[in-house]
């Protein structure tokens, strides 16, 4: 006979680990991929949420059928990109210190560009790329927004 016995502990430890594990790995089996439609919405809703932090700024939708690009297994991510005109007075280099902390804690920086102009790279929570750029264009200042969505199911719509 073997020397190992199930003990009340050990029956109720193996059942615990055993639901765990099943239960982390129903949790894998969830997640999907949002449709390329829902994450063309979510990255559009983000950009106005960056937007409307621009103090008196004006959208301008560069880009109105953003360009897409092919991620693999049916899918494509959407490059969405916007300018804001701020109203006079914009202080490029402050708006872009201060705005990962008034977007909130979904948003994360990615790395500060250290070029010539103001610009800081977010990452969001739900898997949007969000770059921002103050940029001096014919001698009014624009901020730039580019938007990648995180890779959706489906087609583009053909243009």
């Amino acid at each position: 006979m073997s020397g190992y016995l199930m003990t009340p502990t050990r029956t109720l430890s193996t059942l615990l680990i055993v639901a765990l594990t099943a239960t982390a790995m129903a949790g894998c089996a969830v997640v999907e991929r949002p449709t390329l439609e829902e994450a063309r919405a979510e990255a559009e809703a983000l950009l106005q949420r960056i937007a409307d932090e621009v103090p008196g700024g004006v959208v301008t939708v560069d880009t109105p059928n953003p360009s897409y690009r092919e991620c693999g297994d049916g899918a494509y991510y959407a490059v969405i990109q916007w300018g804001v005109t701020p109203g006079p007075g914009f202080d490029g280099e402050a708006f872009v210190d201060a705005l990962p902390g008034r977007l909130g804690e979904d948003f994360v920086v990615a790395e500060t560009v250290d070029i010539t102009s103001p610009a800081v790279a977010l990452d969001h929570s739900g898997g949007t790329v969000l770059d921002v750029q103050v940029l001096e264009i014919d001698g009014s200042i624009v901020v730039d927004l580019l938007g990648l969505t995180p890779c959706g199911v489906g087609e583009p719509a053909a243009r």
